[in-house]
């Protein structure tokens, strides 16, 4: 059985080869480029495929990128190796998959938002179904800092309701943004969100000690989130058409987590 990857995070950075196999090579590949980005069905919880970067030619000339559908490749001691048949990239493989192309999303650093208007921060790894695409989980992302100290949420699939216009960030549409007329998109999730623990992090691994910390990590936060939260509630009416080529990260403030370690070191201290 061919072996596909089931994270965003295997995915992204990989170099990819192409299958250029014949009667007298059966094993002979060229090389494609390296993924960039994961891509997603516009209107459904699914992973769709990625997008490959190519190396420029002679150094000077970009070449087009290539779509790779997310069974159009095989794993082969640990390359990822696009198949020959036509529905695997490109135009041949949206038809396949029953999608346009120009419509579909980048979820990579959009921000998380629930119905209740509450940003979680942005989205980090994404889970996925290898033979369907059907997304199993994705892991909001707060910062460096903020996920070393406090840990990881990690929101299952049942909780995603799916890529939302008109709320969050603003998108590059037709690969170029409109500061002046923004198109905005987010990741949209239920407020039962609120209720799941977050995993890892070292506030949970000292125990009492750094109980301070995570109430003043919570503070800044809500003291942060009502410029994040006026933002997404500046949309207006949604956006009904626009090719999303990708998200603009979503702004992190600079110094935002940084009281988070100056009151860990303090809680320590008092501790010890």
């Amino acid at each position: 059985m061919a072996k596909r990857y089931g994270t965003t995070g295997e995915l992204v950075g990989k170099r990819v080869l192409r299958d250029k196999s014949t009667p007298k090579k059966p094993e002979a590949v060229g090389r494609l480029g390296k993924v960039r980005h994961c891509v997603f069905h516009p209107n459904q919880r699914r992973f769709v495929g990625f997008i490959v970067k190519r190396p420029d030619l002679l150094w000077m000339f970009r070449r087009k990128d290539v779509f790779v559908a997310y069974n159009g490749y095989d794993v082969i001691d640990g390359r990822i190796v696009v198949l020959q048949k036509p529905e695997a990239t490109d135009k041949g493989a949206c038809r396949a998959l029953g999608v346009d192309y120009d419509d579909c999303v980048l979820w990579a650093d959009l921000p998380v938002i629930s119905e209740d208007g509450t940003v979680y921060g942005i989205v980090g790894d994404v889970s996925f179904d290898p033979k369907t695409g059907e997304v199993r989980s994705l892991t909001v992302s707060q910062g460096a800092t903020a996920n070393a100290l406090l840990g990881v949420k990690e929101i299952p699939g049942s909780m995603i309701r799916g890529f939302k216009r008109g709320i969050g960030t603003a998108l590059a549409v037709n690969g170029a943004a409109d500061e002046e007329n923004p198109v905005l998109g987010a990741i949209l999730v239920g407020d039962e969100v609120a209720e799941l623990a977050a995993e890892g992090g070292l506030a949970a691994k000292a125990g009492e000690a750094t109980a301070v910390v995570a109430d003043r990590a919570r503070e800044t936060v809500e003291a942060v989130k009502p410029a994040v939260s006026g933002a997404t509630k500046a949309a207006g009416k949604a956006v009904n058409a626009g090719a999303y080529a990708t998200g603009r990260q979503i702004k992190r403030a600079s110094g935002m987590f940084s009281a988070f370690k100056e009151e860990y070191d303090k809680a320590r201290k008092d501790d010890d």
